[in-house]
């Protein structure tokens, strides 16, 4: 309650003014198809209309900046880059559309004697603007004493940027505003319309298609989720838990000057070990987001580039500092793959999907938010390890990485939308695991078993009901569970071996399974919010169920009258 009465309270100190409205004239209008990066958010925002789908900057103001100077340098910004005057259309098709000319309205409020926080402000704008990443991609409010600016905040749509977009904007945005000669029209080298257009010509296209192969392997290859954990029967929540650690940072600069590698890589590969112990395999993986700037158009590019990227990397065996190298490695070529067809990439995963009877859980995710970041005053590091616990709004990922800063302090964000499977106090392990790795490599490179001593780390606890299948592990009893709820109310029962096959269902045909097709088309359709469940490997139709379900003999003994496996397998974990 004192946050809600603090933020009223705000609310009726600050006076809301008369909105300030900004003319802007570009150089260009135009129609377009979307960028692969945004036909990327796009999907984000389609399966999950519930997300934000914009970013909040605070705007950095200089003491004593004139409101006239920040109106200014907006209008100068949307005259240079096309995506902040850009609206965008579903379709079909997808397509983005560029306004010549328009205006910006300002969402202004009177400070009058007190100060101003930005995150007061973002709270006034959520209550007074309408806003929607799609048709209304940015918005702004500021805080004024007479005609100076006190604080102001901007909400950007990911269609229009990605993180180092916002990083584009922000480092342009407070030079004009120190720089008034500078504040001159014209267009940034590379648009967003260019863009796309570019992503249809060859060798980008070629490029695009390079990643969808590499796509394909990991589909017919990867675990459907790399970190499987029994459900608790707790809520589904989502948390997030951030450490902070001086030390650990420390020990990334000795490490850093032993291997040569950047900061990044190190904490990944402390990562992917961890990992590695939790889950019990010794291959990972998973996903990086890939910035896709990679050339000299793209250092004042404002718009969305960023994509998700498969990376693999193998521990077996390996010392601390090879994994290192192996880490540094898999984001150079993840990076290599991250621009491609999102629609293709989906139906290239329904496909395996299928052929495995499984569904993908694009995850763990590792988000390097240290290259790039927008600068800002330094934060005061804390005097030993901290961890922050924040809620989080509702995602279906199990464990999402982000790491914010790795110099003067290591700073590393743990979330997951699957309190229920993944509790705080498993956060909590994992995070001080990837703490203490990192002290102790400081010293030497450690070996593989020096590494598993040293975090103190097992695999999850697996009882007799869970089994590793195709490379998936997995919950027979969930799969059990799954029959029961698709197929009722046939009888079906699954059993985790016959004759040397794993994962093999029994059921009585009736008239809506008449075919193991037909079976696991229903399966299929039942798996989604499974994460521990895949379907059957065979199916195999009896004319009638025995009396007791359970007995594997009792159904052996039954007329078979089909059976099939309902789509191809790859082979047994």
């Amino acid at each position: 309650m004192p946050n809600v009465s603090t933020a009223l309270a705000h609310e009726l100190t600050l006076t809301e003014c008369e909105p300030i409205v900004v003319p802007f004239q570009g150089d260009r209008a135009g129609d377009g198809p979307l960028t692969l990066g945004q036909l990327n958010i796009l999907r984000w925002l389609d399966a999950f209309p519930d997300s934000h789908g914009w970013m909040r900057w605070a705007l950095e103001l200089p003491e004593g900046t004139d409101l006239s100077d920040v109106t200014e340098t907006f209008a100068v910004l949307l005259a240079r880059h096309e995506g902040l005057r850009s609206t965008y259309a579903a379709g079909p098709p997808p397509a983005q559309r560029v306004a010549a000319a328009g205006e910006l309205v300002i969402h202004r409020f009177d400070a009058g004697t007190r100060p101003v926080e930005a995150a007061e402000l973002g709270h006034l704008l959520d209550t007074r603007a309408p806003y929607s990443p799609k048709t209304h991609p940015l918005r702004v409010a500021v805080a004024t004493r007479g005609g100076k600016v006190l604080a102001g905040v901007m909400d950007l749509s990911h269609l229009t940027a990605d993180f180092l977009g916002l990083a584009v904007f922000g480092r342009e945005f407070a030079h004009l505003l120190r720089h008034p000669a500078d504040r001159e029209g014209g267009q940034a080298r590379h648009q967003p319309l260019d863009q796309a257009w570019a992503e249809r010509r060859a060798p980008l296209a070629r490029r695009t298609a390079s990643a969808l192969t590499l796509w394909e392997s990991v589909l017919n290859r990867a675990p459907h989720h790399l970190y499987t954990a029994a459900s608790t029967g707790a809520p589904r929540d989502s948390v997030a838990a951030e450490l902070c650690s001086p030390t650990a940072a420390t020990a990334l600069a000795t490490i850093e000057a032993r291997t040569g590698s950047g900061r990044p890589a190190i904490v990944l590969a402390a990562v992917c070990i961890v990992l590695s112990q939790r889950t019990g395999q010794s291959a990972g993986d998973f996903l990086t987001l890939s910035s896709n700037r990679y050339d000299s158009r793209s250092a004042d590019y404002l718009g969305t580039l960023v994509q998700s990227a498969p990376m693999r990397v193998d521990l077996a065996a390996m010392s601390f500092d090879s994994c290192v190298h192996q880490a540094w490695l898999a984001t150079v070529k993840a990076g290599r793959n991250g621009i491609y067809d999102v629609e293709k990439r989906s139906r290239l995963a329904a496909q395996a999907e299928r052929r495995r009877g499984v569904r993908f859980c694009f995850e763990p995710l590792f988000n390097n938010l240290v290259v790039g970041r927008i600068d800002s005053p330094p934060q005061e590091a804390p005097a030993g390890t901290t961890l922050t616990w924040t809620p989080m709004v509702e995602t279906d990922v199990m464990l999402r990485f982000d790491l914010f800063a790795a110099e003067e302090t290591l700073r590393l964000r743990l979330w997951t939308g699957h309190l229920d499977r993944v509790p705080k106090g498993e956060l909590e392990r994992i995070l001080l695991a990837i703490e203490t790795l990192l002290l102790s490599a400081a010293s030497e490179d450690l070996s593989r078993p020096r590494m598993d001593e040293v975090t103190g780390l097992g695999p999850l606890p697996r009882d007799g009901d869970w089994l590793l299948v195709d490379s998936c592990w997995i919950q027979v009893g969930d799969v059990q569970r799954l029959l029961d709820e698709v197929l009722a109310p046939l009888p079906a029962r699954v059993f985790p071996e016959v004759r040397g096959e794993p994962l093999v269902a029994f059921l009585a045909r009736g008239p809506r399974v008449r075919s193991a097709e037909e079976a696991h088309t229903l399966c299929m359709e039942g798996l989604s919010h499974r994460p521990t469940a895949m379907t059957p490997r065979r199916y195999v139709l009896c004319d009638h169920a025995p009396d007791d379900v359970t007995d594997l003999d009792a159904w052996l003994s039954r007329p078979v009258v089909a059976e099939g496996a309902g789509r191809t397998t790859g082979h047994p974990g």
